[in-house]
């Protein structure tokens, strides 16, 4: 203090505007701006947070709707005649149809789906000479039937330019229960 008394008025208003903005920086750095990077912190954790949220509610409702599908599947497929077999309900609806006679080969096979802990029963079908109605006609009955059956893969081929005619092949297959 005997120092100061000994400066005279303008230095001891420097060093006392030094000491001011000394002690307003330290005031600054150690009080306030690591109070707003924590503010920033927690905003920033607070939207990663919701998001985390938003996702887990999109999940729960994806989750509802898997859940409410395998419940309708399974539905389904209790209310298939016992013993349903693709095969013979193919056979038959061709027969319905009037294009059993136009069948060159029907291909039984099982499919098992690792991912989904199930089997699948697939038939792959080859009809020639038939006309673009009929293949529509079994088509629309195939997936218009209570049995859960798709048609994963449709290859169709005009036989002659003229002819009207078409090779066709079907890969239909359904859940085995």
């Amino acid at each position: 203090m005997r120092m100061l008394k000994q400066l005279n008025p303008r230095e001891r208003l420097v060093i006392g505007l030094g000491s001011a903005c000394l002690a307003a920086m330290l005031l600054v750095y150690a009080g306030v701006l690591p109070l707003l990077e924590r503010r920033a912190r927690s905003a920033q954790q607070t939207a990663a947070i919701e998001r985390e949220l938003q996702q887990m509610r999109e999940l729960r409702d994806e989750y509802g709707r898997l859940q409410a599908e395998n419940l309708r599947t399974a539905a389904i497929l209790q209310k298939r005649p016992t013993g349903f077999s693709l095969f013979s309900f193919l056979d038959q609806l061709a027969g319905n149809t009037g294009i059993k006679s136009k069948i060159v080969y029907m291909k039984p096979s099982t499919v098992k789906d690792a991912e989904k802990a199930s089997n699948r029963s697939r038939v792959e079908i080859k009809l020639n000479d038939v006309t673009l109605e009929q293949i529509s006609r079994f088509l629309y009955r195939i997936e218009m039937s209570p049995h859960l059956i798709s048609v994963p893969r449709l290859s169709i081929k005009q036989k002659q330019q003229e002819s009207g005619f078409l090779e066709t092949v079907i890969q239909v297959e359904t859940l085995e229960t």
